[in-house]
């Protein structure tokens, strides 16, 4: 299950994943994710949630490198991975991240990636 949302008036991306990720599924999350992308100005920032995930199937890949090349793309500024207990889902994202030249900021609580968001670091 997904969720993903474009919050225009903080210019973010929030993408939050949770439980079993299917192939289908994954897809609609890509397009999810750029349809949201569409709404935002550059410099937006990006929040993914796993900590929910329990399985992401490694085809899965391929979206994460759509959306993040999309975002490059876009402009966007920054993105914090919310991990908590999602190890593989991590390793994952991370991997495809790296594959498009792009590294993300990890937090292990969603409340840590806001503040990491509204100016807990420079």
């Amino acid at each position: 299950m997904f969720s993903v949302e474009a919050l225009v008036g903080k210019n973010r991306l929030v993408i939050r994943l949770w439980g079993v990720v299917t192939e289908e599924e994954a897809l609609q999350i890509g397009d999810a994710s750029l349809r949201a992308l569409d709404r935002l100005r550059p410099g937006f920032d990006i929040l993914s949630d796993l900590t929910g995930v329990t399985e992401l199937p490694e085809s899965g890949s391929g979206q994460i490198e759509r959306v993040v090349e999309a975002a490059r793309v876009r402009g966007f500024r920054r993105v914090v991975r919310v991990v908590g207990r999602s190890a593989l889902a991590a390793v994952r994202f991370q991997r495809s991240s790296r594959n498009v030249g792009h590294e993300a900021y990890l937090a292990f609580s969603l409340e840590e990636a806001e503040q990491l968001l509204e100016g807990g670091w420079t």
